[in-house]
């Protein structure tokens, strides 16, 4: 109780000191808390980049002329589709195809089919879910190696097929020789199930739009059968984490794709990597200039924080010096004197921190933040606290008593 009543009376009568210390810690917390908040949400906006500006890569010839149409090796395909730096990667494989078996020297004239191989809607130009009509899931029709198809509408009143229908497509598959010249191969007699059909599709990309679709894997398997070349037509996807683009590009060269160089001679072979990160990089390149910046000031600012702390302090304590000399003189100990005007600084630092601390999170809504500025300016304040009482404390009676302020 003689500590309570002591430290309420010394608030009392200092109350301008008293309101100044307080004022001293609410506007610290406040500019703390601020410059803090600046700095978490500009990080913030760097980490949830890639969740709102993806980094989109396709791939070429080396020229850069061409991205559908193309030879892209199977190894190529097999390294896209297990690597960590890429996510939802999406091929396209286009043959030829005539309904049941006819003589090889008639192809030109039977081979009156489009089919494309699949493993995304969104990797079939002009293609959406809504232009497909199937009872099962779409998703797991294009993820499935399973002999079924989905037809076009024209080409299922042409041919009066129906959905549930078993139809056998002689498939021609197409590759370039060394003089880019294109040829065409027999591939196989696949049987397979019309289980959807799809509404005319108006493609972009100046290629026919297929007639036919099939899962991608159930015509890979269908080269793997026949031990025929595998080679995918088309292929995009994106950047897994594009914060570490480095990273992915030194993986993209050790799979063997190339940056694009115009000057290059055409021709078919996917070997190029087209990355589209120039918007992302310039985002990037602002947030983290932004970053540094402020990152720059934090020494800056906390040894500034400190010294308030500290200063103010030591002050506003030091100026008491009469007043600490006096309670000695009416017999209390120089331990008693120190506790009583650090609970009682303690007690306003407090008050100072729930005000202060209260209005940053109002405003700034970061506990994190109220914390550690919390923390580093009642660290500070205590500090130059007891070197001011310790200085105090050496002082004698007599000489305190008598000084001049």
């Amino acid at each position: 109780m003689f500590y309570l009543h002591t430290i309420q009376c010394n608030i009392k009568r200092n109350r301008v000191k008293s309101i100044l210390t307080v004022s001293i810690c609410v506007i610290v917390l406040l500019m703390l808390n601020l410059y803090l908040k600046n700095l978490d949400s500009s990080t913030y906006q760097l980490k949830s980049l890639p969740s709102v500006t993806s980094v989109y890569c396709r791939i070429t010839n080396l020229n850069g002329s061409l991205e559908v149409g193309l030879e892209i090796k199977e190894d190529v395909v097999d390294k896209l589709q297990s690597s960590d730096q890429v996510k939802d990667a999406a091929f396209t494989l286009r043959l030829l195809a005539g309904e049941g078996e006819f003589p090889i020297e008639e192809w030109r004239e039977n081979l009156t089919l489009i089919v494309a191989g699949t493993n995304r809607i969104t990797a079939i130009a002009g293609l959406s879910p809504e232009n497909i009509h199937m009872q099962e899931d779409k998703e797991d029709f294009f993820a499935s190696s399973a002999p079924v198809c989905l037809v076009s509408e024209s080409v299922m009143e042409k041919h009066q097929w129906r959905i549930g229908d078993t139809i056998s497509l002689n498939l021609f598959y197409q590759y370039y020789d060394d003089r880019n010249q294109l040829h065409y191969e027999p591939l196989e007699l696949l049987p397979v199930k019309i289980i959807g059909t799809m509404e005319a599709i108006s493609s972009s990309t100046g290629q026919m739009p297929p007639n036919i679709l099939l899962p991608f894997e159930t015509l890979r398997e269908s080269f793997h059968r026949q031990q025929a070349p595998f080679s995918a037509d088309s292929a995009f996807f994106y950047v897994a984490d594009p914060l570490k683009l480095n990273v992915f590009k030194d993986e993209m060269r050790s799979f063997g794709l190339m940056e694009r160089t115009p000057a290059a001679d055409y021709n078919y072979q996917g070997i190029a990597l087209a990355v589209r990160d120039s918007t992302f990089r310039t985002l990037a390149g602002q947030l983290r200039q932004s970053i540094d910046t402020l990152q720059s000031f934090l020494p800056l600012i906390g040894i500034t924080i400190i010294c308030i702390g500290y200063i103010a302090s030591f002050l506003l304590i030091n100026s008491r010096q009469k007043e600490f000399a006096l309670m000695r003189a009416l017999g209390a100990s120089r331990g008693t004197c120190s506790l009583v005007f650090l609970m009682e600084q303690l007690l306003l630092i407090l008050i100072g921190e729930i005000i202060g601390g209260g209005g940053a999170f109002l405003l700034f809504n970061s506990i994190t933040a109220v914390a550690v500025a919390g923390s580093i300016f009642l660290i500070s304040y205590l500090l130059g606290c007891m070197v001011s009482l310790w200085r105090m404390g050496r002082t004698s009676v007599t000489e305190a008593l008598f000084s001049r302020e």
